[in-house]
């Protein structure tokens, strides 16, 4: 039963996620981002990750970045965090370094975690 239902979230998550640009929703955070390979070897995922959100600050944001195979599975996991808070109607900048075997890897970015405040810090 649990396999038949992770299998189910899985192809929603991938129709979603490969449908639509690299751009991904989740609580009113809306990260955007490139791959930059400007340094020999020496790949990273950059972008700025935008709060929407008008009365509340993302504070303590954890990022997934997940590296995806050609077939669209996942294959190597980063994570990271966001210094600082994301404050309301504003963005933050993200900076992730990568490994690349082919050079020509695809990335999807979520959000993995949040904890949302109102109050200055």
């Amino acid at each position: 039963m649990m396999r038949r239902a992770r299998r189910a979230l899985t192809v929603l998550l991938l129709m979603t996620t490969l449908g639509g640009p690299s751009i991904a929703h989740a609580d009113g955070l809306r990260p955007e981002f490139t791959v930059d390979r400007s340094r020999a070897g020496r790949a990273r995922v950059v972008g700025y990750l935008y709060n929407d959100n008008g009365l509340r600050n993302a504070a303590n944001v954890r990022l997934r970045i997940e590296q995806l195979t050609p077939g669209g599975a996942v294959g190597t996991v980063y994570q990271s965090f966001i210094v600082g808070d994301v404050l309301s109607r504003n963005r933050m900048s993200f900076d992730v370094p990568v490994s690349e075997a082919d050079g020509a890897a695809t990335y999807r970015v979520l959000v993995e975690s949040v904890d949302w405040v109102m109050e200055c810090r």
